[in-house]
């Protein structure tokens, strides 16, 4: 279960009705800031309480803190609902200005002066706690412009030396940022074909595969002190008179692909010898490999057991496919929770093993062999005859905690034609609660028209709920101001909160058999007993009535 706060309000909890927001989609990625996003209804009680900037939101898995964000963008339609749009705190490095300085340190040294220098400038709601930073390796920066933090920490340390920022927070909920080589987590939940897999895509791209590189060294006046040339040092005195490296096997097979200087520049690199041996070992391995990713969607069996761990962002998850993809330890480098539906969220893997050019060559056949297994059968099957003409799809899942049980039925049907989709959405939850029995029933219609390749989307959502409280029943709908509430002698018409409903209160109540209300309008007669108020040729007449 997921919950939105606003500050101190509530703006999203499953169990609550009328704390309700529609799509809120948190979006996590490897060393960004991540984005939330949501539409909020003129109807909700903190509707008001969102500010730009000043706002922090903070999202909660059960009672964990997960991701904290301030309002960028806020969009308010023709019925004055709010689309609000959040980026993540890592945002937060963009606000400082970092003076042109000359440092050379550890990389741990480095990050922890950009950090500092960062947190001095700006307000404590904006602060970044300086954590742990595990990387090797010694760092030289000599800047000349006036850049954020979030510019220096990128270029000279994420861009140079890889790794992940993670931020975390401690038991007062405040940002902790830490820089680590290697993410320290690994989810006891693993992804496996025919348990929690719905659908996977394999990529394996070549925009970063060199066969060729020329590795650079320091500049050549940090070396010697009489000389004032800005050229680097290179291995062309150590190699035959080259200045490259070319591995011949890959290169005849791919061609000859320079990578960009930058990937190979060592600016502490002083020896020709070892900048050589750094440049050899970069293209046999970080250079000669693919990139290698799994984009998939899996069922979080968190949902169904409390007893799982769920899958958390930037944790190492276990993977096992089959053929198609042996079992491997990968990234969770990215993160798409629907937070009303998490049983669809989309989780993007990597950055676990790139693989050499030359297991791609070896493997080519075996996916080759189990891509044309997956088309056949996906050809012959007897109940697979369109595609995306019509579609229903059902997902039911069941979520369990100490404090709830949530039974949630999702039926989606979509029909597609040339220029207009019908998209209708009903859901409908059961909740067990201390003190509370409550049902929910939400639809939502989208129409989306394409008409001379421009699209618009108009959605149109209603929520009913049936709950059943310690003092009786309540019966609503979001598109009405009025609810009915049925207590053991009275049943009340009323707005506002059910709790503190009362015969005074109420618009409307019946009690004892007798109807109280402030106002009656009569659109016809007004009968009683024997007698009734009839309008005649523009007059109210009082009259008897027979039969």
């Amino acid at each position: 279960m997921y919950r939105i706060l606003c500050d101190s309000y509530v703006l999203y909890d499953p169990r609550l009705p009328d704390l309700f927001v529609f799509e809120p989609d948190l979006t996590q990625k490897k060393n960004e800031p991540g984005e939330l996003t949501f539409r909020i209804p003129k109807e909700h009680p903190y509707y008001g309480v969102i500010e730009k900037l000043k706002s922090r939101i903070k999202v909660y898995r059960d009672d964990t803190l997960i991701w904290v964000g301030r309002v960028i963008e806020d969009e308010r339609d023709l019925y004055e609902n709010r689309k609000v749009v959040l980026e993540g705190s890592l945002a937060f490095l963009l606000d400082s200005i970092l003076r042109p300085f000359d440092i050379d340190g550890t990389a741990a040294e480095v990050w922890a002066h950009i950090l500092t220098q960062h947190n001095a400038q700006i307000n404590a709601n904006q602060r970044l706690g300086l954590g742990t930073c595990d990387l090797a390796g010694s760092v030289s920066i000599a800047t000349k412009d006036y850049l954020s933090a979030w510019q220096i920490l990128k270029t000279s340390l994420l861009d140079q030396l890889g790794g992940y920022l993670i931020v975390r927070f401690d038991e007062n909920e405040n940002l902790i940022l830490d820089y680590l080589a290697d993410v320290p987590d690994t989810s006891t939940q693993r992804i496996e074909f025919g348990e929690n897999l719905i659908d996977l895509v394999l990529s394996k791209s070549a925009s970063e595969t060199y066969t060729a590189c020329v590795p650079l060294g320091a500049a050549l006046k940090d070396i010697d002190p009489e000389s004032e040339s800005d050229a680097r040092l290179t291995i062309e005195s150590v190699n035959e008179g080259h200045d490259y490296l070319i591995d011949s096997a890959l290169a005849a097979e791919y061609g000859v692909i320079f990578a960009p200087s930058g990937l190979t520049t060592w600016d502490a690199i002083t020896d020709a010898t070892i900048l050589m041996n750094r440049g050899r070992d970069w293209l046999s391995g970080t250079g000669a490999r693919f990139k290698q990713t799994i984009k998939l969607s899996a069922v979080d069996l968190h949902n169904a057991d409390a007893n799982v761990e769920s899958f958390r962002f930037l944790d190492k998850v276990i993977v096992s496919c089959g053929s198609l993809c042996p079992e491997e330890t990968y990234v969770l480098s990215e993160l798409t929770i629907p937070l009303n539906n998490p049983a669809s969220t989309g989780i993007v893997l990597g950055d676990s093993r790139p693989s050499l050019i030359g297991e791609e060559i070896q493997q080519n056949a075996l996916v080759k062999n189990r891509i044309e297994m997956i088309e056949a059968d996906y050809t012959t099957h007897g109940e697979i005859k369109e595609i995306v003409q019509e579609q229903i799809t059902q997902n039911t899942s069941i979520l369990q905690s100490a404090q709830q049980i949530i039974m949630i039925a999702l039926e989606d049907y979509v029909r597609t034609q040339d220029f207009v989709a019908l998209q209708n959405t009903v859901q409908t939850s059961f909740s067990i609660m201390a003190g509370t029995i409550e049902a929910n029933f939400t639809e939502t219609a989208s129409r989306i028209s394409t008409l001379n390749g421009e699209t618009s989307q108009q959605f149109e959502s209603v929520r009913s709920f049936i709950r059943l409280i310690s003092s009786g029943i309540v019966i609503g709908k979001s598109t009405s101001a009025i609810k009915l509430k049925l207590e053991n002698d009275v049943l009340y018409f009323f707005s506002g909160s059910e709790d503190s409903v009362t015969t005074d209160s109420a618009i409307a109540y019946f009690s004892s058999g007798k109807l109280y209300v402030n106002d009656v309008q009569v659109l016809t007669s007004l009968r009683i007993g024997g007698f009734a108020w009839v309008p005649e040729s523009g007059n109210l007449n009082f009259k008897k009535i027979t039969g």
